[in-house]
């Protein structure tokens, strides 16, 4: 499954963007295989008078986690407490009109209880070829995901019964897409079932793939302010 992160801070003259990646490989039995998340924080000066500016850091303990600072950044002053990224010269400004990557994070775990998603495939053998399928999420944590899409391999679907969200059989992708607008603490789990036939078998319904959007990044980072270099006044 993969999945995105991110949100925008700043005005016009300064913005800040947080993006973040969430790759996940599971078993069939729902055991984790490997799990991958990537990010980072990019700054964009608009305003050149704005330009010699430090961004003070709002970080949790983010366990696991591995951050690279751009050349340019200060890591004494990103590795005290609270953090700061700010560049190495402070008389020097960030650049003007074009965005710059001034920190990376990387988390490579695979300890199941980190996954905010989890799925489970139960197919049942009815006939030869055919098969009751049950498909279940269960939201593993304190999570707001958004735009979910769970989708089962399968040439046809009938009977198709959504606990949640909407389901529909994709002719031309061969998938059964299941579709929630939100996954949070009001519906850390539901099912969709549908009976179809397979000549390969269960294995024809996997690998089930899942994407999906959260607003909320899964490293604890946040810009709460951007303030100046020279005189330490808010931006």
């Amino acid at each position: 499954g993969g999945a995105s992160g991110g949100r925008g801070v700043g005005n016009a003259g300064i913005q800040l963007s947080i993006d973040e990646k969430l790759v996940v490989t599971m078993t069939r039995d729902g055991g984790l295989q490997s799990m991958e998340v990537k990010g980072d924080l990019q700054l964009l000066i608009n305003d050149g008078a704005l330009g010699k500016a430090i961004l003070p850091l709002s970080m949790g303990d983010n366990p696991g986690f591995q951050f690279k600072t751009h050349p340019n950044i200060n890591k004494q002053l990103f590795g005290a407490k609270p953090p700061v990224l700010a560049l190495r010269d402070a008389s020097r400004a960030f650049p003007t009109g074009s965005a710059l990557g001034v920190l990376k994070w990387r988390l490579q775990t695979s300890d199941d209880s980190q996954v905010p998603l989890l799925i489970n495939c139960w197919p049942t053998q009815t006939a030869d070829d055919t098969f009751e399928i049950n498909v279940e999420y269960e939201l593993n944590g304190d999570f707001e995901l958004r735009d979910v899409r769970i989708a089962i391999p399968t040439t046809n679907a009938a009977n198709v019964a959504a606990a949640a969200g909407d389901a529909t059989h994709d002719k031309r992708a061969n998938v059964l897409l299941w579709t929630i607008p939100i996954i949070d603490g009001s519906n850390t789990s539901a099912t969709v079932e549908f009976v179809a036939s397979s000549p390969a078998g269960a294995d024809g319904f996997f690998p089930i793939s899942v994407a999906f959007t959260s607003p909320r990044t899964f490293c604890e980072i946040d810009v709460p302010e951007v303030r100046s270099a020279e005189n330490d006044a808010l931006l």
